[in-house]
């Protein structure tokens, strides 16, 4: 059988919500493994069923007085059925377990993971804002374990179950069909059973499965956030929330385990029924000499089987429930429909000149309030402007729409003449720099991080954006746990084991490497101190050089270069200009700059004032 490509390229198609269909989805491409299970978990059944049948021979064997005549008479049936038992049946046992082993466990489950965590990181920014990175993480590992075996024991113990079931009918049936009565209504008692607790498992089996994915999700946002929860004193508050979800989710799975408990136990009272029942009616048709001893000792073993074999079904069949539950919470996430996609025939943004312009553009995160409302703004080719403004102007959110992280409602937002909701995301994202507030970094190599802008750049061009974010100072100090060191050293999670400032110029020197048309600044300089903001803002300068430049500050000495200044207050453009105009138009940008500098509005000519490297006052 072939070698499962884990790795290749899904199909297009977002998963089905419908659950049925969903298994489908996921499990079509491996027809062949699932075709052989079944295979196998029908000759397994009958093997065993035949080992009934075996200890029936051997007792009529052993019954007779003429022990030559009687060898002549059962070695060939014997023989047959030890090969079948000896042989045949180990032979399927390890096929079975060869393709549960080498291509069910790793290779279905691994591919369901890639599947499932490929369509999940498709998803729009604002899907990872409304919910859990923890949960989310948890929903694409666990549900693939948890699809996979609900698959296996639906093959491994329900088929079983059926086909063992089946060929103890026959068997007992060929001997007196009295025999199947007690098997008949053992059935009839087990169809009962799952038909009173099933519904009731699920409903308890879906309560325990949210409650722990609860759980996850407030324990991995308490260590994702450890260094608020600790500088705030919040650890006891914190624990209050941990404590209750750990209480919802042991209520939860104890209302479910004991449900469980009452399944089992009816089943064992089910099962011992089903063994007195076998044997007393075996036992009487034998004194009335309707049955030999041959059928009475094939039948008892051949029921209890059975009724072994039940109560192991019950317990997957309570384990197929709990993975039911996780699937289709893990649905939620994987089957959730993508809200930006890009159009069948999108084609790459072309960046010839860097022209942007957000022409009657309205936009809201809620039907309630909208932030922009026919707003429009032209950028020309090579321009750089500074977008200042009070917090929630307004500021971050038009990066973002540029940026194609939400879709606006109205109008249209052109690069170069070219509507980006008709190029590709990934077109437009990788024509526009981007260095933000946030620095958070991946948990990988500072080599790795920089090459997140350009990762086919050569050495020298990787050495270069070090060079130029002056990132090469500290960088050969880094050694990592594991001794790794410089460029290999790990920079822990969110880049954790690197200062403030670290981080940013590991961010600039990534944007730098990549080195795109059009550049947006986020607070670039934020984390650094006077001195490395001084010595970075050069380098920018010469990053700027040729590009369309969208640059946020609230140190709004990093804006007096840019060719014009907006100013924003509540999703509108009250100012607009210079930095020398604003400060004589005595406006709300000539507010901020003299809250921040401290200094009188300098009068005349500002083009030779000296800009102090003010602290960020917000």
């Amino acid at each position: 059988m072939d070698k499962i490509d884990i790795v290749a390229p899904p199909g297009p198609a977002v998963p089905p919500s419908d659950l049925l269909r969903f298994y489908r989805y996921f499990l079509s491409e491996h027809k062949r493994i699932f075709a052989w299970l079944f295979v196998c978990g029908f000759g397994v059944a009958c093997a065993d069923a035949l080992v009934s049948v075996f200890v029936g021979k051997v007792v009529a064997f052993v019954g007779q007085t003429d022990r030559w005549k009687a060898w002549q008479e059962y070695w060939p049936t014997l023989l047959v059925l030890l090969l079948t038992i000896g042989i045949v049946r180990p032979v399927l046992i390890y096929v079975d377990l060869h393709l549960r082993n080498s291509f069910l466990v790793p290779g279905v489950t691994s591919r369901i993971r890639w599947i499932s965590h490929w369509h999940v990181v498709q998803q729009s920014w604002q899907f990872f804002q409304n919910d859990f990175p923890g949960r989310l993480a948890h929903r694409v590992m666990h549900t693939a374990g948890a699809l996979r075996e609900t698959a296996e024991a639906a093959i491994r113990a329900v088929w079983y179950l059926t086909m063992y079931g089946g060929v103890s009918l026959f068997l007992l049936a060929q001997a007196d069909w009295r025999l199947t009565l007690p098997i008949l209504g053992w059935f009839g008692g087990y169809v009962l059973l799952l038909r009173y607790y099933v519904p009731r498992l699920r409903e308890r089996a879906d309560g325990s499965s949210q409650a722990y994915s609860d759980l996850m999700a407030r324990i991995v946002d308490c260590y994702s956030n450890i260094l608020t929860v600790k500088l705030f004193s919040y650890a006891a508050t914190d624990n209050d929330h941990v404590r209750n979800s750990l209480l919802s989710h042991n209520e939860a799975q104890l209302r479910h385990m004991q449900m469980i408990t009452g399944f089992m136990t009816s089943l064992t009272v089910l099962n011992t029924l089903l063994l007195i029942g076998t044997g007393a009616i075996g036992v009487t048709l034998w004194l009335n000499g309707h049955i030999e001893a041959e059928a009475v000792a094939m039948a008892l073993p051949l029921v209890w089987q059975a009724a072994s074999t039940g109560g192991w079904v019950a317990w997957e069949v309570s384990g197929i429930f709990q993975n039911l539950a996780d699937v289709r919470q893990g649905m939620e996430s994987i089957a959730a429909p993508n809200t930006m996609t890009d159009d069948p025939d999108a084609k790459a943004l072309r960046v010839s000149a860097g022209a942007i312009k957000f022409n009657d553009i309205g936009f809201s995160y809620s039907p309630d309030v909208k932030l922009f409302d026919r707003f429009n703004l032209s950028i020309r080719p090579g321009e750089r402007i500074g977008l200042v403004g009070r917090s929630g102007a307004g500021k971050s959110t038009l990066v973002s729409l540029l940026l194609r992280l939400y879709d606006i409602q109205d109008g249209t937002i052109q690069i170069d003449g070219q509507n980006i909701r008709r190029v590709t995301m990934d077109g437009v994202r990788s024509s526009i720099g981007v260095v933000t507030q946030d620095t958070a970094l991946l948990h990988r190599s500072v080599r790795e991080n920089v090459l997140c802008g350009k990762p086919d750049a050569t050495d020298q061009e990787l050495h270069g954006a070090l060079q130029q974010a002056r990132v090469i100072p500290f960088i050969d100090a880094l050694q990592d746990d594991d001794g790794r060191t410089g460029l290999d050293a790990s920079v822990g999670e969110r880049g954790a084991k690197l200062s403030g400032g670290q981080r940013q110029r590991i961010v600039l020197a990534r944007t730098l490497l990549k080195n795109a048309p059009i550049l947006v600044l986020d607070e670039a300089t934020a984390a650094l101190d006077s001195e490395a903001e001084a010595a970075i803002q050069e380098q920018l300068e010469a990053l700027m050089h040729g590009k369309t430049v969208i640059t946020i500050a609230h140190r709004l000495s990093t804006l007096a270069r840019m060719d014009r200044i907006i100013v924003l207050d509540q999703g509108r453009i009250i100012e607009e200009g210079s930095h020398d105009k604003l400060l004589a138009d005595g406006g709300l940008y000539a507010s901020l700059w003299q809250h921040q500098t401290g200094n009188r509005l300098p009068g005349g000519d500002h083009s030779s004032f000296k800009l102090p490297i003010a602290p960020d006052i917000t």
